[in-house]
Order: C-alpha cells, then structure tokens, then sequence
C-alpha cells in the first residue's frame, strides 16, 4: 500500500473524535432519557430544514393509473401534489374486508429499481410473482398488505419513476441519487431531508382514512429506506411503531469507512449524534431492528455495538419490551421473520 505524508486519513479518523460527543453520557433516569430524546428530536429539525421545503397545506389522491386485484386487497395507483412543482407517486394497498380500523403502514423502499421492488408489480403496474430469495426488499409491502394493513408505499425521491427525466431512460436500477444530492447541498437540503418529508406526508394521508387506526400508525424500511424510516420516526412522533432493516450501525463503521450512495451523508448529522443514538431516541416507542450477520454494507459487528448502546437508553427509559432486535443469518435484506408480525399486531 502507497503512503504520503499528505494524505488526510489522520484528519479524517480526527475529525469523528472531535464531532462526535455521545448525548447520553450522562443519562441515568427515565427522566433525563426523555429530556435527551426531546433535544435529539429538535436538532434533527434543524439538521434536515424540512421548514425550508415549500409543502401545500392539504395532501389530496387523485388516481394515477389502474387498481390491481390481488386477492385479499387492491392495490392503488396514486398522484399527490406535495407544492407547485413537484408531485409525488404513491401505491396504496387498502384491505378488501375491514371490520375495524385496521394499523396504517408508511412501507419505504431502498434502492433498486424504485417502489415497486417492494409491492410485486412490473413496470405496467401489473402483478409480478418475483422470486423471495431475489429480491433483497422481500417485496415487503405486498407481505404487509396480506397481512391486512393499510399500506402506502411512495416513490422516493430520485427512485424509479421520480428519476430526473434525463435519467428516466437509463436501466431501472441507475437511480438519480449522485445528482440530486450534490445539486440540492446549496440549498442547505439533502436527499435525505426530501424522502424524510415523503414519508412524513404519508403519514399524514394514512391518519386522514377512515378505516386506519390512528394509534397504529407505522412504518418500515430497508437500507435507504431504513434511514429514512429511522428520522422519519424521529422527527413525527406519530409514529408509534418503526422497523428499521440493514441501516442501524454506526457512522464510523459504515457511513464513513465504505463506500455509499451520498444520499447517506448528512450535514453536522454527527454534531447530535450517532446512529445508534437516533434509535435510541423513539424510546420508549416501539421499535424492531433488523440485522444480517452477512452484510457487508452495515458490518454485523458494528451492528451488535449499536443494539447494545440503544439497549441500554430502551432499559433506562423503562420500556426494555419495546424494543426487538431480529438478527438473521442473512446479508443486506428484510428478515421479516419477526417484523411483519411485529406491525400487524
């Protein structure tokens, strides 16, 4: 390996030591982890400046192609203006037999070929049986639908069809995230802060139906869509349950030391705190953390570090119950085996 006296990897290993100051050092009570989460929750505000984001004031569906029939439930294609000049797609899975309110599931992707990786439908919005093993997603918002949840499942931003138009007639897999993230930085917005308010608006829409439990209100996902889950969760306590797969590591481990997509770097996102830490701060609301003893994008290792710091914060705030830690043998993907259950119920 070539060496130079220049090179910046000593700043850089420097830089996370004097950045990073762990919030919960001195948390002893229930009572100062509850203060800690409150600051968390207000730092990330400023962090991802979702203020500086112009939404409308009202969310309305207006229908964006032909409902799918899969049995137990149908599937809705679906157009909301979120401002002027940006729309976003949304597939809502709606069970065909409710007889109460049944939980409402926010259901965000990561990255592949955009949302419908995760509902088993092709590009013409027909039904697509995908092989389980294939497809890292496990398609599993379709695996939610089936469980008689309400579903919403957007499009994220610089995903499949909310691709820049140039980008639109490159292969499925070729997001727009390069692009987006660097042009948005001189806005002070980040990718980041615009699939967060996606999946925020969601919720909104979820909350407004009629037969969505307004207490049940969830959501899940995987890698990309994991992060945006986690702050998500964060910022709207609305949420009362959060799945989290192949996301909950550490910035050092992962973030900083592999390569990533830039829609995962955040600015001054370090001066709050780690990963761990954002997790640790939905205590005492209920979360489950998914993690693959084989991925090489959020190393396991790092992983177990990180549920052993949120287990720590879950203990002292009191709800130890609340948190669910499913480890599988397995690389970066949904396990599902605890998490579809874990929503459901």
């Amino acid at each position: 390996m070539k060496t130079s006296p220049y090179s910046p990897d000593k700043f850089m290993a420097e830089l996370y030591e004097k950045n990073y100051k762990d919030p919960y050092e001195f948390a002893e009570t229930k009572e100062d982890v509850l203060k800690i989460n409150s600051e968390i929750r207000a730092s990330a505000k400023e962090i991802f400046c979702l203020d500086k984001i112009e939404v409308n004031s009202d969310f309305r569906l207006e229908k964006a192609g032909d409902s799918v029939d899969f049995g137990t439930y149908t599937l809705e294609k679906c157009s909301v203006q979120i401002n002027s000049a940006l729309k976003m797609l949304v597939y809502i899975s709606k069970p065909k037999k409710i007889t109460s309110p049944a939980g409402g599931v926010v259901a965000l992707c990561g990255h592949g070929y955009g949302v419908r990786q995760i509902l088993s439908i092709n590009k013409k919005g027909k039904k697509k049986r995908i092989r389980y093993f294939d497809n890292y997603q496990k398609s599993f918002a379709h695996e939610l639908a089936k469980r008689g949840l309400v579903v919403i499942s957007p499009e994220l931003f610089g995903f499949g069809e909310a691709r820049l138009g140039k980008d639109l007639i490159k292969p499925f897999y070729i997001s727009s995230c390069d692009e987006l993230s660097h042009h948005l930085l001189p806005y002070g917005i980040t990718t980041a802060s615009m699939r967060i308010l996606q999946a925020i608006i969601c919720g909104e829409i979820l909350l407004k139906c009629e037969n969505v439990d307004k207490d049940k209100l969830s959501c899940m996902g995987i890698s990309g869509g994991g992060l945006t889950a986690l702050y998500a969760s964060v910022l709207d306590e609305r949420f009362k349950k959060t799945v989290v797969s192949g996301y909950v590591n550490t910035f050092r481990d992962s973030i900083l030391s592999l390569w990533h997509c830039p829609d995962n770097y955040i600015p001054n996102i370090l001066s709050v705190g780690e990963i761990y830490d954002f997790a640790s701060s939905l205590s005492p609301r209920k979360l489950l953390i998914e993690s693959g003893r084989k991925d090489k994008l959020f190393p396991f290792e790092a992983s177990r570090k990180a549920h052993e710091k949120i287990k720590k914060i879950y203990a002292l705030a009191g709800a130890e119950e609340n948190l669910i830690i499913d480890v599988f043998d397995g690389k970066h993907s949904v396990s599902g085996k605890l998490a579809f259950d874990f929503l459901s119920e």
